[in-house]
Order: C-alpha cells, then sequence, then structure tokens
C-alpha cells in the first residue's frame, strides 16, 4: 500500500511563510505534517464573525475572503488572503471570538491545525515574533487601503483594489460587481476604466479573470485618466 505523501513535501513552499521564519525546520515540518489538509470545491466559510475559531487555517493554495458584517448588516470586504497567510491566530492567542469572517474561494486548499497543536507551536518566541509582525504589516495595510478610500480619486481607487485582489501573479479573479463593491463605486465606472486599462495594453480581460500585464503603471493611473 503506497503511503501518503506528508504535507511538507506536499506543499514545500509553505515552510518559508512568514509563520515559520527562524523556526527550526524540523519543528516547522512536524507543525505542517500534523495539519489536516482541506479541499475548498466551492466557496467555504472558514471562520464565522463573533464565533471562536475552531482552530488555524493556512492557506495552502488559492485565496480566502476576509468580510465583515456591520450592524446594519452590510457586508464589507476587508481583504483578501493568499497562500502562506493563516487565519485564526489572534483570536486563539486571545480566546476571542473571531473580529470577521473568513470564506475560502473555490479550489482553495487550506491546512488546519488543531487549537493544541497551535498552542504548542506558540512556545517559541519566533512564532510569537512573527504573528506580532505579520499583524504590524496587516496594520500598515489597512490604514493604505483607508487612505486610498479617503483620498484617492476613483481611478487610483480601482487600480490600487485591482493591484490589492490580484494574487502573486498579477491575476484577479473577482467580477466587475465584486471590484466596484471594494472601490466604493458604481459597475459602469469599472467598466469604463478597465476597457481604458484594456486599450493601453496595462491589463488583459479574460473569462472569469482579469490579467494585469504592467502593474507599476496602475500606480500612475489618475495622471492618465483626467
Amino acid at each position: 500500500m503506497a503511503h501518503a505523501i506528508k504535507n511538507s513535501l506536499r506543499f514545500p513552499k509553505l515552510k518559508t511563510c512568514f509563520l515559520f521564519q527562524d523556526v527550526n525546520e524540523q519543528e516547522v515540518a512536524h507543525f505542517i505534517d500534523a495539519c489536516s489538509v482541506k479541499f475548498h470545491s466551492y466557496a467555504e466559510n472558514i471562520v464565522t464573525q463573533g464565533e471562536l475559531p475552531p482552530g488555524l487555517f493556512l492557506i495552502a493554495s488559492g485565496s480566502v475572503e476576509i468580510i465583515c458584517h456591520t450592524e446594519a448588516g452590510d457586508r464589507a470586504i476587508i481583504t483578501h488572503l493568499a497562500a502562506g497567510d493563516t487565519v485564526g491566530e489572534p483570536e486563539l492567542i486571545a480566546q476571542m471570538p473571531c473580529v470577521c469572517s473568513a470564506v475560502a474561494h473555490p479550489d482553495t486548499v487550506t491546512l488546519f491545525s488543531t487549537k493544541s497543536d497551535f498552542k504548542a507551536l506558540m512556545l517559541n518566541e519566533a512564532v510569537v515574533r512573527n504573528v506580532m509582525r505579520y499583524y504590524v504589516e496587516r496594520l500598515r495595510r489597512d490604514n493604505r487601503l483607508k487612505a486610498i478610500d479617503q483620498f484617492q480619486p476613483v481611478e487610483q481607487r480601482i487600480a490600487s483594489y485591482l493591484l490589492h485582489l490580484s494574487d502573486a501573479h498579477h491575476v484577479l479573479r473577482v467580477s466587475q460587481a465584486y471590484l466596484a463593491n471594494a472601490a466604493g463605486c458604481s459597475r459602469q465606472t469599472v467598466n469604463r476604466v478597465l476597457g481604458k486599462l484594456k486599450e493601453e495594453g496595462v491589463l488583459e480581460i479574460r473569462k472569469g479573470s482579469i490579467q494585469i500585464l504592467r502593474p507599476d503603471e496602475l500606480l500612475h493611473l489618475p495622471a492618465k485618466t483626467e
């Protein structure tokens, strides 16, 4: 009978993600191998706002959407997480309910760690430091996006969210309606801006995705679209 491939060999790039910086390689492999692999063939809620997290989710591939439900019933898109990112660790450490919900997009793969295994990992001071560093970076990102929403013209807001919501290969897999919601504008405005960017060769619109061909040019979009 063939033996199952260990997670650390199946997903080797995870061993170099932020959570494991300066952590002994054997300890990292042991932790990853102890995780259970979860395949999300459809959009699936993995943690729920207001509830305690079941454990830690480490994203192996695909993306996870972080959303917040307001008291008024609105659904606010906070961010998208990609391979190497984690979900649930601050609430596990604080022993508090989740402040947001997390939805794994279709065809996403996550590794799930139990509370006890994550607690054992947290005995390593480097892991504690890495978690804090990660959240400092998230605060910086959130501050940047807040400034974008408040001060940038709509064209640059769309450009910024194109970059923010794309993956490491500069591919965006959301609808124009979704992008309009994130950027706080109409779908017609998104369609107009995307059409112009396509004409200029900055991006390519495909079925179900947008490929950003020249990401650096999105940073200078206002000067081109005014």
